[in-house]
């Protein structure tokens, strides 16, 4: 896919990988922008990245220059001091080769920031909706005027939680699918010690003190179930405890944080991913997870779609339930692949253009 003439994309991001190892700074957000690089090399391409890496110098990733502007969280006045840096880093690219489009990801400060600057340099903006953003505590909601971008979400939960958050509709709903390069066969069920894994942030969101709880209750039918939690996090130390006090110790590791080719490996380790969070926008674990032949258990959020490998739950029971039938008669470990990567880059693509 090539355009006729040489145009100018900018990424405004909240974070970016600091360099070509760093595979754990928003992987779907990496496999889109590479992606999209690489299927349209008439394109150029600049990411503009606010808080992370923690530094200030231009770099290339695969090929791509990187503006980080080092925010490293900072509020107030580190935050203006951000966002004048992220002006002229626009307007840098602005000047080499006339930008075309400026696409912000979350609907948060690179939102705010994308809308000033396209008004600005009268650019096409496109908006997405990535993670909490979509919630009524994001404060940049009300100062965003959505006439004046295009907004897309990775799920219809998303673009639901956004409605009635602002009353506003999203314009398209575009899930970030799944780089299969980056997997490998699926192993038989014999070669899969780990019966239940949990991935994600170590978050009161995303609940893991639920996932340990249906572990305990799964003992009492699997005395040796073997389960693993991959991620970091504020309850990281709350979840050991809980594990201590449940008596799961031979039953439950933590893996901590994970270059995500380890997580992949984890993955093909396990029978089933038990996703206990109480919101996703997208949940790109789901599309990994089946992906390497687990059968998914969740509640309704993000993307998930009921079907033979992906169980939708209400309730912690149910959750327990429909794990202690599935593994008791879990023999299929065959891949799925709910989106690709190549799917997504051409959607943006209709967008863009």
């Amino acid at each position: 896919m090539k355009t006729e003439k040489s145009f100018n994309i900018i990424f405004l991001v909240p974070g970016f990988p600091k360099d070509e190892q760093d595979s754990t700074c928003i992987p779907a957000l990496q496999q889109y922008v590479s992606h999209f690089a690489k299927s349209n090399l008439d394109t150029k391409i600049a990411v503009i990245a606010f808080q992370y890496p923690y530094r200030k110098q231009k770099y290339q990733w695969h090929g791509i220059d990187v503006y980080p502007c080092g925010g490293k969280g900072r509020g107030r006045i580190g935050r203006l001091i951000t966002w004048l840096l992220v002006i002229r880093y626009v307007l840098q690219v602005h000047l080499q080769n006339k930008a075309v489009l400026i696409h912000s990801f979350w609907l948060e400060e690179c939102a705010f920031m994308g809308q000033i600057m396209s008004k600005i340099l009268l650019t096409k903006h496109i908006a997405s909706i990535m993670g909490q953003d979509a919630l009524k505590r994001n404060s940049y909601l009300k100062y965003l005027d959505y006439s004046l971008m295009v907004i897309t979400a990775g799920s219809f939960n998303a673009a639901d939680f956004f409605y009635n958050s602002t009353g506003h509709k999203v314009d398209a709903i575009i899930p970030i699918g799944l780089d299969v390069d980056n997997f490998h066969l699926t192993p038989h069920g014999r070669d899969r010690k780990i019966d239940v894994i949990g991935v994600g942030a170590l978050t009161a969101l995303k609940n893991y003190e639920l996932f340990i709880q249906v572990i305990a209750k799964l003992k009492a039918f699997f005395p040796d179930i073997q389960a693993a939690i991959i991620g970091e996090g504020d309850e990281y130390s709350n979840l050991e405890q809980m594990i201590r006090k449940h008596g799961l110790e031979t039953n439950i590791r933590l893996l901590g944080k994970l270059p995500r080719s380890k997580v992949i490996e984890y993955m093909y380790q396990s029978k089933l991913l038990l996703h206990p969070s109480s919101y996703e926008s997208q949940g790109y674990v789901f599309l990994e997870a089946l992906y390497c032949g687990l059968t998914v258990v969740t509640f309704d959020v993000g993307y998930a779609k009921e079907s033979e490998k992906m169980i939708i739950c209400n309730n912690k029971q149910e959750m327990v339930n429909h794990l202690r039938l599935i593994l008791m008669n879990q023999s299929d470990f065959d891949p799925v692949l709910m989106k690709s990567i190549d799917e997504t880059v051409m959607e943006f693509y209709r967008l863009y253009f």
